[in-house]
Parts: C-alpha cells; sequence; structure tokens
C-alpha cells in the first residue's frame, strides 16, 4: 500500500503544479529531504517523489505534501483533491486487511482441516508409513518452534522476561501507564507491544529508547503549558508534558519541541512519526514529525480511557510498583522539609503517604501545606530501603493553590483549586505567587 500514497503525492500532487510552484516545495523540503543546492536543481518530480516515500512512509508523505500546499492558495484545488485521494487509499487499505483477516482461521482453533488428527481414522496418502513421516515432521516443527521460543524469537506478544511481574497490576489510572490493548481495529498498536509496556512499568529495567517510524494517530486530551528544563547537550529548553489517546488506549507524552505547543490543542487529532517510546511514555523532539488530521477525520476515545487517563494512583498503590515505575497524578501536600540541596514534599491520601524529593529547579518552590501537587514524570526510586518519588531532567510539578472561601459557612470546607502554570515566572521556573487563575489543566 505504501506505493499507493506514492503514486498521489506524484500523479495528484506534484505532477499538476508548475515549475515554480515545484522549486518552492523543493526548497521547503529541503531540510527534510537533505537536498543541497545542486540537489534542489537538478532533481525532478519523480524523484522528490522517491525521497519523500523514504523519508515520509505510508500516509505521512501525503500529509506532508497537503501542509506545504494548503499555505499556497494557488493549490486549493489540488488539497482538497489530496485529501479525498487519501480517504480513498485509506478506505482501500481497509478493505484490504479485513478480507484476509475474516478468511484466517481462529487462533487455537486447531489444525488446517487436510491434516490428520489423532483417532480421525484419515490417513494420508502412502498409508501408515507416510502416517510416521507426517509424524517425524510434525515433532521436528514443534522442536523447531520451542527452540526458537526459547531463544527469544517466539512472537511479540510473549514477555521475555516477565516473571515476578503482575500482569493485572497495569492498572488504568493516570499515574500508571495502561497495559496497551491490541485491536486488529488499531493499525498502531503493533508499535506497542503488550511486553515491553509491562517490563518497562513494572519490572523497573532499564530500557533504552526505541524509534517509532509507523505514523500513530491520536486525539489529544491535555497538555500542559511550555516550560524550562536543563538540557545537558543543549543547555536550556523548553517541553511541555501532554496525554493523548487512540480508540483502545492513552499515552503519556513528553513533547520537546515547545513549537509544537499549538497542535496539542484539546480535542484535536495529530498524527506523529519518527518519535520515541520508552517505558510506555513516548517522547516527541525536534527530528519527530507531528501533523493535524485532516477535519473529517474522527476517532472515538471511550469514557472509561478518558476517565483512566485522569486518575491519580492511590498512595498505597504506588508501594506495590517496582523502583523505576513513573507517576503522574495530582496529590495533597501535607508537609514540607527544606534541606540545604533538597525539599521533601510530602503527599498525603487516604491510603497513606510518600515522600517527594524535589531538587535543582523543584527544590524550595513556592507552596504551602495545604496545597496540591500535579506530578509529571516523577519515579519511583528505593532510597534508604523506603520507596519515593524523585524527580529527573523532564519532571515537573504545577502546584494548586487551594484556598477557602469568605462566603460559605464556617464548617463548610470548600475548597476551590487554583494553578499558577500560566503566572509569569522569574529567572528560571519560579512562579510569581501573587498571580493565581482558576485551574484550566482538566
Amino acid at each position: 500500500m505504501e506505493g499507493e500514497y506514492k503514486k498521489i503525492i506524484l500523479l495528484k500532487g506534484l505532477e499538476p503544479i508548475n515549475d515554480y510552484q515545484f522549486s518552492i516545495v523543493k526548497s521547503l523540503l529541503a531540510r527534510d529531504l537533505g537536498l543541497t543546492a545542486n540537489m534542489q536543481e537538478e532533481y525532478n518530480k519523480v524523484k522528490i517523489a522517491d525521497l519523500m516515500e523514504k523519508k515520509f512512509p505510508g500516509v505521512a508523505c501525503v500529509n506532508k505534501l497537503i501542509d506545504l500546499f494548503k499555505e499556497m492558495p494557488s493549490l486549493t484545488d489540488i488539497v482538497k483533491q489530496l485529501r479525498n485521494e487519501k480517504v480513498k487509499a485509506a478506505k482501500k487499505t481497509k478493505a484490504t486487511e479485513e478480507t484476509p483477516r475474516r478468511k484466517r482461521p481462529r487462533e487455537g482453533a486447531g489444525p488446517a482441516p487436510h491434516a490428520p488428527t489423532a483417532g480421525s481414522g484419515a490417513v494420508p496418502r502412502g498409508g501408515a508409513e507416510g502416517t510416521r513421516k507426517t509424524q517425524k515432521r510434525n515433532t521436528a516443527t514443534k522442536e523447531l518452534a520451542s527452540t526458537k521460543k526459547n531463544k527469544g524469537f517466539g512472537p511479540p506478544t510473549q514477555p521475555t522476561c516477565h516473571s515476578g511481574a503482575n500482569p493485572s497490576a497495569a492498572m488504568g489510572f493516570m499515574g500508571l501507564l495502561p497495559q496497551p490493548h491490541t485491536s486488529s481495529s488499531t493499525p498502531w498498536a503493533a508499535a506497542f507491544p503488550e511486553n515491553q509496556m509491562v517490563q518497562g512499568q513494572h519490572q523497573g529495567a532499564a530500557r533504552g529508547r526505541v524509534l517509532q517510524k509507523d505514523p500513530l494517530t491520536v486525539l489529544v486530551l491535555k497538555a500542559t503549558e511550555p516550560f524550562e528544563y536543563e538540557c545537558p547537550e543543549e543547555g536550556r529548553s523548553r517541553m511541555f508534558h501532554a496525554t493523548v489517546a487512540t480508540s483502545s488506549q492513552f499515552f503519556q507524552v513528553k513533547v520537546l519541541n515547545s513549537n509544537l505547543k499549538e497542535k496539542f490543542t484539546k480535542e484535536n487529532i495529530l498524527t506523529i512519526s519518527d518519535y520515541f517510546e520508552c517505558k510506555g511514555i513516548l517522547e516527541i523532539n525536534k527530528t519527530s514529525y507531528v501533523y493535524e488530521a485532516d477535519p473529517f477525520q474522527v476517532i472515538a476515545v471511550p469514557n472509561s480511557i478518558t476517565k483512566r487517563a485522569n486518575e491519580t494512583p492511590k498512595i498505597d498503590n504506588l508501594y506495590k510498583q517496582a523502583s523505576g515505575t513513573f507517576v503522574y497524578g495530582l496529590f495533597p501536600l501535607t508537609q514540607i522539609k527544606v534541606n540545604r540541596k533538597t525539599t521533601i514534599y510530602t503527599i498525603q491520601d487516604n491510603t497513606g503517604a510518600m515522600e517527594v524529593l524535589g531538587t535543582g529547579r523543584w527544590h524550595n518552590i513556592q507552596c504551602k501545606e495545604g496545597d496540591k501537587l500535579r506530578l509529571f514524570y516523577f519515579q519511583l526510586k528505593t532510597i534508604d530501603q523506603k520507596l519515593k518519588l524523585t524527580c529527573g531532567t523532564h519532571s515537573f510539578i504545577q502546584v494548586i493553590k487551594t484556598r477557602k472561601t469568605k462566603k460559605e459557612p464556617v464548617g463548610y470546607d470548600f475548597q476551590l483549586e487554583f494553578d499558577m502554570m500560566n503566572s509569569p515566572p522569574n529567572q528560571f521556573m519560579a512562579y510569581n505567587s501573587d498571580i493565581v487563575k482558576t485551574e484550566n489543566f482538566f
């Protein structure tokens, strides 16, 4: 189906435009495609289509061309045609995928009808000798499959080092990323194998980032405002956190490119590619591709997934998780202890309490007991034989100010939540406490 999208960008997109418009396209694509000045002069439309197919696989190449063309008023009609052709190709792909799926026998339903079964009385051509040969082949096949499985060549849904992990512990709340649901109707689910997500979250293994080149279409549920962080390679940079979802699961996302903030608006549908996945958390950086989907595209996210994406883990459940698990959530702050280089924030709910260690920019932040802390990308670590939440390079704390209204009668514990997310920052992420606004991080 890859060739179908290349046909669209070449015949329906590049072919109709004139030489001047084509030179604009080459100039705008020069960085993405690695075009030198000589290449821009020499490469024709066929060559550019070849490069786009390699750089932007699948539907991403059509989306890229649409993004370029829609900025050129004279190409409005071509943009409409590209969108129509993309829809036709998507329907054709879906129909092609569904046909073999209907014909495929159910998993575990047994051997093919023509294969002999014990006790059936069916004897293959060649009599008993043929039966013995068949049995030998079956035995050899099973031994080979067993050997491959032991060497790690088994199907991807089988965990390779899952001993001691509890699959049911992959809870669907905001703090602990959910165990992904694979579905034939979700074409991108294969990019996030179940065993990788569970291992990353509950075994705390040090797993490297995995580049995911296949496009993933998601619905934006929420996003923070950009904030500064200290990057060892680039110095100070800006990023933000987001939560997105498909029709079957949700993801926490680190967006290391603050220029993408406008795209990550609530209920926007985006297609992302060339992003990283590590321990079930997605990472989008400046080399990733993020496109806004067409207006007619819809992702139906069940209410149950939206609810799980907004839930906060109970503290007693955090103590059951392995060291290395990343945590997101909103927690009441009950105690603050400021040391010389670290601050210990004690969070507590009706199930228990846990210490949050704040260092660097999260040392002695402007908050007080009774406020709430919304934590992003904090990691459980065992310190002094006790699990604690620790901050890292991409961690973020949002302070939610809680106040009692004067109009309510005494004893009425009505709380209004305020956040300082958009308050004017000082030199490095210290908020101005004089300016607060009603919390808008839903």
